[in-house]
């Protein structure tokens, strides 16, 4: 392995983490004060256009980054396939947020956002941290105990159980919050 190629894609990794993870956790507690009612909506809003190109900029250095790596690694272990499913699902939630958030421009206020809008808020944003978090840890891990886990033995069940969760989830909440038709 090239100890100096690999050097800059870890060194392009932690950067775009920085990056990337940073701005999540900046637009992340923005919202949560908006909904304790520390922060109006408007400021959300203009925070969220600066974050947004941030996120991107720094999931796309790592995918790229992280494409280097397992690269120079030569294998991809199973510990690794839940990583990378971890990295997917943050940017097809990252397209669903861009939606949500396009959506949101309407609304003035806090009090004018439907709740099946905030639930969509408060799902896609758990998604996000547990992608974030997850990825983050399995890189941790990877770099910090061993660079070969085979654990668990088949990663599609994990795979699968998260997306069932985050499924079932919206279909509950969408399913209780959708608004009534008019009689």
């Amino acid at each position: 392995m090239d100890s100096t190629h690999f050097y800059i894609a870890l060194f392009v990794h932690l950067a775009s983490l920085i990056i990337g993870f940073g701005a999540v956790l900046v637009i992340d507690t923005f919202g949560l004060l908006m909904l304790l009612g520390k922060q109006p909506l408007e400021q959300v809003k203009k925070v969220a256009r600066v974050t947004q190109v941030l996120i991107w900029i720094g999931w796309s250095g790592m995918v790229v980054s992280g494409l280097n790596l397992i690269w120079l690694k030569g294998y991809v272990d199973n510990l690794t396939k839940i990583k990378l499913f971890f990295v997917l699902m943050v940017g097809l939630n990252g397209i669903f947020l861009h939606i949500l958030k396009k959506a949101l421009e309407k609304f003035q206020n806090k009090e004018d956002i439907p709740r099946i809008w905030m639930f969509r808020m408060f799902l896609a944003s758990a998604i996000s941290q547990t992608g974030w978090w997850g990825a983050i840890l399995i890189g941790f891990v990877h770099r910090h105990i061993a660079h070969n886990i085979p654990w668990p033995n088949n990663p599609y069940v994990y795979m699968i159980a998260i997306t069932g969760i985050f499924i079932f989830t919206f279909i509950i909440g969408e399913s209780l919050l959708k608004p009534k038709p008019a009689s």
